[in-house]
């Protein structure tokens, strides 16, 4: 959990650095790439990933599904075994799932926000005086941050996915 809080943080504050440092002139096209191409094709890379490795888990769950109904020959893996194995991969796809719904929703409001920043709303004033921290900077600031933790999410994903690849190494990690 602290983990997560330091990433957190860190991407706050490089989102932050980078668009006090880039000009808004420039910050816009940059955005524009980074959302249309990477952001995109990585999020529908994540979608992809699951939905190719959810067979590689139900694999997985049959054969841990076998390993409790075969009495007949001697078992690897004791009951407890089986059944740590088995929580601690609900536990991992249970992840995999929340991040990549976690990256599909930021994803969704990364490109309305886009949208929404260049909008003008006549009776709706910014409310903060500052010169650094305008309406763009604002909007700028938490696309940033939005594509910065879908890359994240997408990274933890990749983690997830081999820790679940090694499936019956899980009990030593009690």
């Amino acid at each position: 959990m602290k983990s997560k809080i330091l990433i957190l943080l860190l991407i706050l504050f490089v989102s932050f650095s980078l668009n006090a440092l880039i000009e808004p002139n420039v910050m816009k096209p940059l955005l524009e790439k980074l959302i249309f191409n990477s952001v995109s094709i990585l999020v529908g890379l994540s979608i992809a990933v699951v939905g190719i490795f959810l067979s590689s888990i139900n694999t997985v769950y049959l054969s841990i599904y076998r390993l409790t109904k075969s009495k007949k020959k001697k078992n690897s893996f004791s009951d407890n075994e089986i059944s740590v194995i088995k929580s601690k991969l609900t536990e991992l796809v249970d992840e995999l799932k929340e991040n990549s719904m976690f990256s599909l929703y930021t994803f969704l409001i990364v490109i309305v926000l886009f949208f929404i920043k260049e909008v003008d709303f006549p009776y709706l004033k910014w409310f903060i005086e500052s010169d650094l921290f305008t309406k763009e900077f604002a909007f700028n600031l938490i696309i940033l941050t939005g594509n910065f933790l879908i890359f994240w999410s997408i990274i933890d994903s990749m983690k997830v996915v081999f820790k679940i690849s090694k499936a019956f190494e899980l009990v030593k990690e009690k």
